[in-house]
């Protein structure tokens, strides 16, 4: 989804007042360096008319910003935070064009802070646990894609064994030509921990289910091979928080290596988390990246509730360098 400085902003004088006004309420929260205004949707078609070239319905959308905010990033890219949507509205112009307008809140190196400043370890000590419960009965796994960057048999052969139920979701991130071949796959956090060296389970079958999803996704690091530009994003919730593992590679020896280290990244995660709450604030996302020259894990940033960034390296673009079309991360299914 492409954000944008538009025209239609800039000639309807109600709109350009909203934003001024939301974005007054934004004034001196530490999180942000700059706060922006912009078009986030429009109901524009697409070549030879047709759907709106971002066919999501505005009331969702401005719901779904206006309760919990959506991430900016730089190009789709999970790994590179820009800042947050912080509010947004429905208009319509005198031509009759609806849009919808938008608070941007966009992080700097002013406002990020590091994990030792906020008084935790970024990599505290963690073991895996010596049993494990069986699965609950209505665990899944969700898998998104774009259709025009990831084609149906491809994703069809990696689907077609998997362990558990499998909900898709078509990710769609509006470019003619997608920089990277984006996969999301959620799965239940317990199942990220677990590793074959496990001895202790509730249920011989139990051992089986975790099993069969710890070879569902070598079979997964295998087929990845084939791909041009893969980053696969591991997506699971520890208690409110999403934690995402990303990882950048079609090497298959790589990806087995990632896979190794997974487990005590989760449950090293996990405790970080843990860290960070004690500290006064929950963490709304944390996202772990698999470091390619050293073959380890490492937390590449977290993204606090009150919206300060938490990250130990240097991610962000200056603001005056950021590009015109920032994207909306937009990765909602129905449950």
């Amino acid at each position: 989804m492409s954000i944008e400085r538009s025209n239609l902003l800039d000639g309807h004088p109600a709109a350009n007042a909203w934003c001024e006004q939301h974005k007054s309420m934004f004034v001196g929260n530490p999180a942000y360096g700059k706060l922006l205004s912009a078009v986030v949707w429009t109901d524009r078609a697409g070549e030879g008319g047709g759907e709106p070239i971002v066919p999501v319905d505005p009331a969702v959308l401005t719901g779904w910003i206006n309760t919990d905010g959506l991430p900016l990033l730089k190009g789709h890219d999970p790994g590179f935070p820009v800042g947050r949507m912080l509010a947004a509205e429905l208009f319509t112009s005198s031509g009759g064009r609806r849009f919808v307008a938008a608070v941007l809140g966009l992080y700097d190196e002013d406002t990020r802070i590091s994990f030792s400043a906020l008084g935790v370890d970024a990599n505290p000590e963690a073991r895996i646990p010596e049993s494990f419960p069986p699965l609950a009965d209505g665990n899944w796994i969700q898998f998104e894609a774009d259709s025009k960057a990831v084609d149906a048999t491809w994703i069809d052969s990696v689907l077609r064994d998997a362990p558990l139920p499998v909900r898709r979701k078509e990710s769609a991130h509006y470019t003619a030509d997608p920089l990277h071949e984006l996969i999301l796959i959620g799965l239940p956090y317990i199942v990220l921990v677990w590793n074959p060296f496990v001895k202790s389970f509730a249920t011989a079958a139990g051992k089986d289910a975790y099993a069969g999803v710890h070879r569902w996704l070598q079979s997964l690091w295998d087929k990845l091979a084939s791909r041009r530009n893969a980053i696969v994003r591991l997506v699971a919730h520890q208690g409110k928080c999403q934690v995402s593992f990303i990882i950048r590679s079609n090497d298959v020896s790589i990806n087995y290596a990632a896979h190794e280290a997974l487990s005590i990244a989760a449950a090293q995660a996990a405790q970080l988390l843990t860290h960070i709450k004690r500290g006064g604030v929950a963490a709304r996302s944390l996202v772990y990246e698999f470091e390619l020259e050293s073959k380890k894990w490492f937390p590449s940033y977290a993204e606090l509730e009150d919206g300060r960034l938490v990250s130990d390296r240097n991610i962000l673009i200056a603001i005056e360098q950021l590009p015109s079309g920032l994207s909306l991360g937009i990765s909602r299914g129905t449950d």
